[in-house]
């Protein structure tokens, strides 16, 4: 295990993004093999270890991250209302200057088919009670919520606690994102290169992300 890690720390890449997928995910392969050995020996002994595979072993290891629900009555939802219940709160990591500019660019781009309002989702956010909203685009939704995550802005496991707490509803409006839906979209995403449509996007999303992060150095 630990000639692996240390053989694999290093890579030939010299951009940014190539760096920081590098350092993501190498930390995320070192976390799996130090810290959850039975769910390592678990997948690490199939036959085979593809996307599907890759995909459910992460729904796993992030899922491990999340709180427990404290009761079997907890995990009884309404298939029309996401009920808030100990296991769905969120512990408060976003200050509100963060908020304020999230909401802001997801209703300038138009990520959510729901117009959304900072007051409502900053005491919902603190309160632990986030109501789902729609996607208008699943496609863009990933790229937005990689960035932002890429920068520390929202946690790493974003995709394991939207999936957990059914916080958002695919542009199809039939089902809750769960983590297959969205790291399959985001790994088809980094697999194909981004049109004059989505760089413009990007851009738009790394000008909020300055505006964050000079706020936090600041």
């Amino acid at each position: 295990m630990l000639d692996f890690i240390h053989s694999t720390r290093y890579h030939d890449a010299t951009d940014a993004w190539s760096k920081n997928e590098h350092q993501k995910n190498y930390y995320t392969v070192v976390a799996l093999l130090r810290e959850h050995e039975e769910l390592a020996h678990k997948y690490f002994v199939r036959p085979t270890l593809g996307k599907v595979e890759i995909s459910l072993l992460l729904d796993e290891f992030y899922a491990a991250d999340l709180p427990q629900r404290e009761s079997a009555s907890a995990c009884k939802e309404s298939p029309n209302r996401h009920v808030a219940s100990p296991g769905n709160i969120i512990k408060p990591l976003l200050d509100r200057h963060t908020i304020d500019l999230i909401v802001q660019l997801a209703n300038e781009v138009n990520l959510f088919k729901e117009q959304m309002n900072a007051d409502d989702v900053a005491s919902r956010y603190m309160a632990g009670t986030l109501q789902p909203v729609t996607s208008r685009n699943n496609t863009r939704l990933v790229i937005l919520l990689d960035k932002l995550a890429m920068y520390e802005i929202i946690p790493y496991n974003w995709q394991a606690i939207i999936s957990k707490r059914k916080l958002i509803i695919s542009s199809s409006g039939r089902k809750f994102l769960n983590q297959h839906d969205l790291s399959s979209t985001l790994n088809r995403v980094k697999d194909t290169q981004p049109g004059l449509s989505e760089k413009k996007f990007m851009s738009v999303i790394d000008g909020y992300i300055e505006r964050i992060k000079s706020r936090k150095v600041n």
